[in-house]
């Protein structure tokens, strides 16, 4: 029989390996829309911002979920 805590802590880490990798992305999202911004590249700013966006949408979609 698996132990609980056991499984409670692979849940746990999994879901902080989760959580890391789409704030990763979110910072390069926002990074790469900045960088449109100053180059003025509206057309990549813009995009950027919008997949942000939907991407913090998403993780506060999760978060309500979890809780």
């Amino acid at each position: 029989m698996p132990n609980p805590v056991r499984k409670q802590l692979e849940l746990d880490s999994a879901l902080l390996v989760y959580v890391i990798l789409l704030l990763s992305l979110q910072i390069f999202l926002i990074t790469v829309a900045v960088e449109g911004f100053l180059e003025g590249d509206a057309v990549l700013a813009w995009s950027a911002t919008a997949i942000s966006g939907v991407l913090a949408g998403s993780v506060l979609l999760f978060y309500r979920y979890l809780r």
